[in-house]
């Protein structure tokens, strides 16, 4: 039996207090996070995980003044569900459903609690009890995290964190094994106990560092993504539209490969502004933005310009799927109406066509915004409600 270490050894209250600290800090930020951003679930999930893991944690240096079993087996408890909190709150954060698994969770810390009670006096058990339950959310952060193909930067930081934590809780549970079978003594395993414990907290810390990166990343995402939406119809704004045409004219120039653009505009929209208010116009310039997206296909992205005007470019398509387009769109708004200060409103458009394919090869320099605007003029011009399209400076 080994009897002595040269190693100093750790005062529990200090590493303790130093955990309900970085806890409540913790809680703390994530309840602003969940405060400013309602959708944002994972953040309630870490935020709850953080509180447990702090009062948890103050029930264990309590028990010091308070005695007896009741702080040990409560305080390592509240612990081990605070981090099986931040599995679900990964979860979450990509999107998994967690309703059955928080089931699964429920049935898990229940087995783990009756064991405990079991044989609350034997604190050799607890601590066998509670390492294998703490390693197993740990396992599943590594099992969830390793499967997934894309990872970021801080889903990596949470693989190092999640690995760390557990060699951490595999050796404390090999420190477990050697004093029941008294290969070390009590003292010896406090010390090497304590500074695994201390490396617990810093994988933990972590831990919550890479769930910041994840959260950034993420909100940075749903940042460009805003900025690339219309406010009033949540369609690309004109600037990604034009990047999107701008790939599909470079390919048309490379090796011909065809796109069509639609300009469209909702006839007599200054009227409905006039008579029934500008709030009746957002509710028809929204309704028709949400019916014209549902008829688009991958890749095909439409885009409002201004006003009443959109846009929708066809990569790779034909003018066959042009105008099979332009006639599901007048077929569908003109088979849907919308009420509008409870009246029934049907919509009608008109559309301009502009081509890039084999047969305009003399275009390759024009400006294919204005072709479609000459066509869209020629529509009008002829009554609205229809189509057009535009062929060597004449629309048809």
């Amino acid at each position: 039996m080994e009897q002595s270490i040269s190693m100093p050894s750790l005062d529990y209250h200090t590493l303790f207090i130093i955990l309900i600290m970085n806890s409540a800090i913790v809680a703390v930020i994530w309840g602003g996070i969940a405060l400013a951003y309602r959708d944002f679930h994972a953040a309630r999930h870490w935020m709850a995980g953080s509180l447990l893991t702090c009062f948890g944690a103050l029930l264990l240096l309590l028990q010091y003044s308070i005695g007896g079993a009741f702080p040990a087996v409560a305080g390592n408890f509240l612990i081990i569900a605070g981090f099986w909190l931040f599995y679900t709150g990964l979860l979450a954060f990509y999107g998994i459903k967690i309703y059955s698994i928080l089931r699964q969770l429920v049935v898990i810390m229940s087995i783990s609690l009756f064991a405990a009670l079991a044989e609350y006096s034997n604190w050799l058990w607890l601590a066998a009890v509670h390492g294998l339950t703490y390693l197993a959310a740990l396992v599943c952060m590594f099992i969830f995290l390793a499967a997934r193909r894309h990872k970021s930067p801080g889903a990596y930081v949470c693989l190092v964190a999640v690995l760390l934590g557990i060699a951490c809780q595999a050796y404390n549970l090999y420190l477990t094994l050697r004093i029941s079978a008294k290969d070390i003594d009590v003292s010896y395993f406090l010390i090497l106990y304590a500074y695994n414990f201390l490396v617990m907290q810093f994988s933990a810390g972590l831990l919550t560092f890479g769930f910041f990166i994840l959260t950034i990343d993420a909100l940075r995402k749903e940042v460009e993504r805003l900025a690339g939406m219309d406010d009033l119809t949540g369609l690309p704004t004109r600037k990604r539209f034009n990047d999107v045409l701008s790939l599909a004219d470079q390919q048309f120039k490379d090796n011909e490969t065809p796109y069509a653009l639609l300009l469209i505009d909702v006839d007599h929209f200054k009227s409905f502004n006039d008579d029934m208010g500008h709030r009746a116009g957002d509710v028809i310039l929204k309704h028709f933005g949400k019916t014209v997206s549902s008829l688009l296909k991958v890749r095909q992205i439409m885009s409002r310009h201004g006003g009443d005007e959109f846009c929708i470019l066809l990569p790779a398509s034909t003018k066959e799927q042009a105008e099979t387009l332009a006639k599901r769109i007048k077929d569908k708004l003109s088979a849907v109406p919308i009420t509008v200060n409870t009246k029934p409103v049907f919509i009608t458009v008109s559309i301009g066509i502009a081509l890039r394919n084999s047969e305009t090869p003399d275009t390759v320099d024009a400006d294919i915004f204005d072709e479609a605007d000459k066509a869209l003029y020629q529509v009008k011009r002829n009554g609205r409600d229809s189509y057009a399209f535009y062929h060597a400076g004449v629309s048809t």
